[in-house]
């Protein structure tokens, strides 16, 4: 076809093809696909595809800021989204502006090429605004004007950053040349920056060798973009010199350098804000904000390695492996209160206290639980074991609610039976939050333990300062430290996780964990028993503040066998961990509460204590035999109550091609949990043989295939209002009568 044949003339899709939005969309699907996959998360995660199990889209969608989903949290996220904008629209201008030279017949390169780049940002913030609208009205109940004003400054805040940043580059390149008087060239003789001057040359250089010399073949582009409501036909730009055209390119990429080491110098200076509440972005503008860090750093790659860049990104994602030893994990994810200044400390792992000596100190124990419980007619109690699952917040929530609104129903005599929490997670956070309250009635300082007000307090966000801290610092390094009892450890999103918890709940787990001894040896109140998982072997670290060292035998096994916390680490200052710490120990959810790393060599690490346990009916089945004798000889019976979610078992699955590639992996984790149910629930089972009948079995649970409700440290309103809905479900209510008449 004749070039100078009249456009009137032309196929409309002729037109379509050589559109430069259109063109630029399809060099991202030929050559840039590790730009183009940095928008890959974002879209599934919206789109409603990806998280989904975690409550991640509600991150995005719902953002949170200071406990309340409304404009100021929008803004955040808004400009949060228009910085990842940026970043993708720089990084697709440094590795693809000089293939389309007639950009430099512009009087705005860059914003004129930023505003044809905008095809995949625009779908994104339509579907955004679609997704966000829906769960802000149906999983927020947000009522609609405010859900459409919440949109409004989220678009405010996109359009804020993006227009900064246009007005950044312009500033570089009309106005500071002008007013500063500066010149590179003047720094060309430093012989610390002789490295730059190459790697600026060099680049300079492959620009001018990779610019084409004509409007034609796969750089053709014959219109553009050139306002937000206008188009207009490319130019010539044959009669330019290759350097001239390479200088533009250059200059740009220079000013981009300058752009990216901003925005780290203000992202490193901002995460070392650490503890104003006020200042925390929420967790989905976080998450979004380190995904910019990603594409912005992927640019700096391409100016100094080029069409090189994929394979030194996969080459430093392999060498961390190795340097990581003496750099990240050098900042050891620690245990507050705990001593690690002395490095050459031996631990015994196989070390353990006086079985017998301690059996006996628990016997005490249960002879004053058994005297506080003893009943007029001279008839025995019942002994009350809680087993809560793991599940970070919606368990958290649901043990709390569902053992109070029990307890409240059974005029207090739930919380006066139970003898013995165990458990994992967010079960166990919910278990210790009802024993604590359960503590202060009896010293007088609350009346009730069944309250809104505490219903609140346990599910209040914990994850926006986590991922604040994890995407502004803790990924790279980290430069402030704080003091607890006279030791130093760094400030990270291990520290925020507790602090965070700390302000949510009151400080009424900022104490030392022997704090809990006087009351659980006068049985006050209930033991409690925290197993997080030992990486290394899989067993189980015991951690309470009474001696249970008989908890730590395993039959036939001398390698893999249970570690009692408090007797392995005296030497380390055990009595003194903070109880926020083991808390977190037992809770070390990947990427929210990081693993802990203990003292002493060999170095321990601890994983969450549902890899191993999550239902607690391995620590709850130990602590029942060893004292069953006990048992049979003073009480009724032993009532095992169960809170959990309930089951989706089906064997009637689809399977897909890439289901049979994914799901051996994906079981690992996906049916691990149903595996140990499985595994030990007919383990649970033998004690009513054991314990001669006298074994009774209740559960508490929530949920169904249509009311989900997320694995996360954060809650929709809907989520909530399923866990309140549900302990007055029929099932439930059978529970809770006969509950009631066990403990009669």
């Amino acid at each position: 076809m004749d070039k100078k044949q009249p456009d009137g003339e032309r196929t409309f899709w002729k037109k379509i093809y050589f559109f430069f939005p259109v063109r630029l969309f399809a060099g991202h699907l030929k050559t840039n696909h590790l730009i183009l996959l940095s928008w890959l998360i974002p879209f599934l995660i919206i789109l409603n595809s990806m998280g989904i199990r975690f409550g991640i889209p509600s991150l995005f969608l719902t953002p949170e800021y200071m406990g309340k989903i409304d404009g100021t949290a929008f803004l955040f996220m808004g400009l949060v989204t228009g910085s990842f904008i940026m970043a993708f629209h720089i990084s697709s201008y440094v590795v693809m502006a000089h293939r389309y030279p007639f950009i430099v017949t512009v009087s705005k390169p860059f914003y004129i090429y930023s505003l044809n780049n905008s095809l995949i940002p625009l779908v994104y913030l339509l579907l955004y605004f679609y997704q966000s609208f829906y769960f802000q009205t149906v999983l927020e109940f947000v009522p609609v004007g405010q859900a459409l004003i919440n949109l409004a400054f989220f678009l405010l805040g996109v359009l804020v950053f993006v227009y900064f940043s246009f007005g950044f580059f312009y500033f570089m390149m009309r106005v500071w040349p002008r007013i500063s008087g500066f010149e590179a060239s003047k720094l060309r003789g430093k012989r610390w920056l002789r490295w730059m001057f190459r790697i600026s040359e060099r680049d300079k250089q492959k620009k001018m060798e990779e610019t084409p010399r004509e409007n034609r073949g796969p750089s053709k582009v014959e219109w553009y973009i050139s306002g937000l409501f206008s188009t207009a036909l490319s130019r010539d730009f044959s009669h330019y010199d290759k350097s001239y055209l390479a200088k533009v390119f250059h200059q740009q990429h220079r000013n981009a350098f300058y752009y990216v080491v901003l925005i780290l110098t203000f992202i490193i200076i901002r995460g070392m804000i650490k503890d104003q509440p006020q200042l925390i972005l929420p967790a989905g503008a976080s998450l979004l904000l380190l995904f910019t860090l990603v594409l912005l750093m992927t640019s700096l790659l391409y100016i100094v390695f080029g069409r090189w860049t994929f394979m030194v990104f996969l080459a430093l994602l392999f060498l961390g492996d190795f340097v990581s030893p003496f750099t990240i994990n050098s900042y050891n994810n620690n245990a507050y209160g705990l001593d690690y200044s002395n490095k050459k400390a031996v631990v015994n792992p196989e070390g353990h206290g006086n079985y017998t000596a301690d059996s006996l100190s628990t016997i005490k124990i249960l002879d004053r639980w058994a005297e506080k419980n003893a009943l007029p007619s001279g008839r025995k109690p019942k002994m009350v074991v809680v087993c809560s699952s793991g599940g970070g917040m919606k368990l958290a929530m649901w043990t709390y609610y569902s053992l109070a609104y029990a307890d409240s129903a059974t005029n207090g005599q739930l919380l006066r039976h139970i003898q013995l929490f165990t458990g994992a997670s967010g079960g166990m956070l919910g278990a210790a939050f009802l024993r604590q309250l359960y503590l202060e009635k009896q010293q007088g300082k609350i009346k009730k333990l069944f309250s809104e007000k505490y219903v609140s307090e346990i599910t209040t966000d914990i994850l926006n300062p986590v991922f604040y801290s994890f995407s502004m610092s803790d990924w790279f390094f980290r430069l402030q430290r704080f003091r607890y009892n006279g030791h130093w450890y760094y400030k990270d999103r291990a520290y925020m996780f507790e602090q965070t918890l700390n302000r949510n709940l009151g400080p009424i787990f900022d104490k030392p964990l022997i704090a809990y001894r006087k009351p659980e040896e006068n049985a006050t109140i209930p033991m409690l028993i925290l197993t997080p998982t030992i990486i290394s072997t899989g067993s189980r670290m015991i951690i309470s503040p009474v001696n249970v060292s008989y908890l730590t035998k395993v039959p036939y096994s001398k390698q893999l066998q249970n570690i009692e916390f408090r007797h392995n680490y005296r030497k380390f200052g055990a009595d003194s961990l903070r109880f926020l710490s083991a808390i977190r120990m037992n809770a070390s959810f990947p990427y929210v509460s990081p693993i802990v790393a203990l003292p002493g060599k060999p170095r321990l690490a601890l994983f969450d204590a549902g890899l191993n346990d999550n239902y607690g009916f391995l620590t709850a089945y130990a602590f029942l035999m060893e004292f069953r004798k006990w048992i049979l000889q003073h009480t009724s019976g032993v009532v095992l109550i169960r809170v959990d979610e309930n089951d989706y078992i089906t064997f009637q699955q689809r399977t897909t091609f890439n289901d049979r590639i994914l799901k051996p992996l994906g079981v690992l984790f996906t049916d691990w949990l149903s595996i140990q149910e499985n595994n030990y629930l007919p383990v649970i089972g033998s004690l009513k043989k054991i314990l001669k009948g006298k074994f009774y079995y209740v559960s508490f649970r929530f949920g169904s295939v249509n009311k989900r409700v997320s694995l996360s440290w954060h809650l929709t309103k809907r989520e909530k209002m399923i866990l309140k809905q549900a302990i007055y479900s029929p099932e439930n209510q059978k529970q809770l009568v006969r509950l009631k008449q066990l403990l009669r």
